[in-house]
């Protein structure tokens, strides 16, 4: 994957959290409790954050002020999908799908499995500064 390739990713990640943003604060606000909009809110501000980080991982790599920073932005990618991914389904599936109970189950476990990832990424950073 290319350093353009990640740019592009992380710009289309932003794009999405907005409107998913959007559409929780206005299609899904009468549905959700206060508790499942935090946990979309959640899941938008850290899509965000960590998809700004990796196109800062970028300009950095090209300012040629850290080196490598690939394995980095892969892990920030998966990071994003496995926690950001999990908590949408979860505050979808526990507030339209009550019954479902399986999925909220294999949720769960990648929730934190995506926050290590981020972290993971995150913590490889301060390595790869020249």
């Amino acid at each position: 994957m290319t350093n353009k390739s990640f740019v592009k990713i992380a710009a289309f990640s932003i794009a999405i959290s907005i409107v998913l943003g959007a559409f929780g604060a206005h299609a899904l606000k009468e549905h959700f409790s206060s508790n499942y909009m935090d946990i979309w809110n959640k899941g938008i501000f850290y899509q965000i954050i960590n998809s700004l980080g990796i196109i800062a991982l970028v300009l950095l790599e090209k300012s040629d002020f850290v080196k490598k920073v690939k394995v980095c932005c892969i892990l920030l990618l998966i990071g994003i999908v496995f926690f950001s991914g999990s908590l949408y389904t979860i505050a979808i599936m526990k507030t339209f799908y009550t019954e479902i109970n399986s999925v909220v189950k294999l949720m769960i476990p990648i929730t934190p499995l995506g926050g290590t990832m981020l972290i993971i990424g995150w913590v490889l950073v301060p390595f790869k500064v020249k």
